[in-house]
């Protein structure tokens, strides 16, 4: 009874701050009862989400309805209609879904764990979005094939390429394709197809954000699209990258760090 109130109660209320001590304040038992509530889950921005059960980003949506809602934004605010949101790491697509739908753009989402793009696809034709939003299996990195991606059993949010340092995160396995954005055929015959420019491109990829930079110089060089990017050391540590580095990069491209939030840094191109 607990698990189906709270959600109703904790969604009337603005909580931008403080999300994460209001969870923590919430009973193992109560957050695992979230996992039996019907599918999907209806979030505050109007979109509707299939989630993964036992699982710790899918018990946050259905708790607060909402999440990182300045990081959501500065996503809006930086692209256009007539522009190509891409979405690299989408997880189970909330911030696709949102500016596909707030802002009317094309997006391209990218993410390669199966079940969980299984449920972003659910989504997508449940809102209505399938003329908006494509799909793309595949994890962005500096070189083409494949790599071990790891999914822990109980975040969603976690999913990550296995790399070169100690590997901070225990679970399941899978051989996955990666690419280099630019070498990526089908993303280029796609934005050929939709005659549109990028004008925006989020990374939350668990430290792997440098190493897909280095794999889409092409594009930023051609788009200049805006970057919304994690910039987290305990993460870009397990890819022999840190905040520095990235940062160091983005600037030898042209490119500076305007602002900060939720982890999250928003660069854009510098001014001629």
């Amino acid at each position: 009874m607990m698990s189906n109130l709270l959600p109703t109660i904790l969604h009337q209320f603005p909580l931008d701050r403080g999300h994460l001590k209001i969870y923590n304040l919430i009973s193992d038992k109560a957050k695992a009862g979230f996992d039996d509530l019907p599918q999907p889950v209806q979030m505050k921005s109007g979109v509707q989400l299939y989630v993964r059960s036992e699982d710790h980003l899918s018990r946050w949506f259905r708790c607060f309805g909402t999440y990182e809602p300045k990081t959501t934004k500065v996503l809006r605010k930086h692209v256009k209609a007539d522009e190509v949101f891409v979405d690299v790491g989408a997880n189970l697509g909330l911030h696709s879904l949102q500016v596909a739908k707030n802002v009317g753009c094309n997006v391209v989402s990218f993410e390669p764990h199966g079940e969980t793009a299984d449920c972003l696809d659910k989504s997508i034709e449940l809102n209505g979005l399938d003329q908006q939003v494509k799909v793309m299996r595949v994890a962005l990195s500096n070189e083409d094939g494949t790599a071990t991606l790891v999914q822990p059993l109980t975040h969603a949010g976690k999913s990550a390429l296995k790399g070169p340092n100690p590997n901070f995160r225990e679970g399941g396995e899978t051989e996955v394709p990666v690419s280099k954005l630019d070498n990526l055929t089908e993303f280029q015959e796609h934005l050929t197809t939709l005659g549109k420019r990028v004008g925006l491109i989020k990374m939350d990829i668990e430290g792997a954000e440098e190493m897909a930079l280095r794999g889409m110089v092409g594009v930023l060089k051609e788009h200049r699209p805006a970057i919304v990017m994690e910039l987290y050391d305990g993460n870009l540590l397990g890819f022999v990258s840190s905040r520095s580095a990235v940062i160091s990069f983005l600037d030898s491209l042209g490119y500076e760090l305007v602002d900060e939030f939720e982890w999250n840094g928003l660069f854009l191109p510098k001014s001629a």
